[in-house]
């Protein structure tokens, strides 16, 4: 009797550690499987929902690479915003709204539209201890109806300790480079293969 406890015991025990480790990663994603008309996609700038200006930057260079790589056209971001400076005026730029997709088939000759959201940026410095969080939405939309195309949400987190805050600092900065790939990567995988890669 008392090893059919033990048995049991290790059975349950067995259940909720399977359970436990096949809870929902974090991240979504939805893929619909129009993005076969898309051969150029422009990258607009992040919204950066953080206070982080350097991380939404470098997350739109890898937006854009990533991109490059899965054979799509590159657009230079510089001439996109450029032309997009001119487009408009201040009053127009300052306001908080979304650039709609059908401008940039007449602006840079693009078939989508990539729009992404840095929805968390964080690297805080304690004592031993220094978590980086970073989460990101990207969304593909048509230029010819303005309809999503693709998207994908990702966030992960890297924990590093420490006992000499330099080496920490040090650990801090390569981890945010280490979870801003895994992030853009994740986002990224989703999306299919550009012309250049489909032959």
């Amino acid at each position: 009797m008392k090893i059919y406890k033990i048995q049991l015991y290790l059975f349950v025990m067995c259940i909720l550690i399977l359970v436990g480790c096949s809870s929902q990663p974090p991240y979504e994603m939805k893929n619909d499987n129009n993005q076969n008309a898309a051969k150029v996609i422009a990258v607009l700038a992040v919204d950066n929902k953080t206070a982080d200006s350097k991380a939404s930057a470098i997350l739109r260079n890898k937006v854009i690479d990533e991109l490059y790589f899965k054979g799509y056209a590159k657009i230079s971001p510089e001439v996109m915003d450029k032309k997009l400076e001119s487009l408009y005026s201040n009053e127009v730029k300052g306001s908080k709204g979304i650039v709609p997709p059908q401008v940039f088939k007449e602006l840079v000759g693009a078939d989508a539209v990539m729009y992404c959201t840095l929805i968390e940026s964080k690297r805080s410095i304690g004592w031993f201890y220094t978590p980086v969080i970073i989460a990101v939405r990207c969304e593909l939309r048509s230029t010819k109806a303005g309809e999503i195309l693709w998207s994908a949400e990702y966030k992960s987190t890297s924990r590093n300790f420490d006992v000499i805050g330099n080496r920490l600092e040090i650990k801090s900065r390569a981890a945010f480079e280490e979870v801003m790939n895994e992030v853009v990567n994740k986002v990224m995988e989703t999306l299919p293969d550009g012309p250049k890669l489909q032959g």
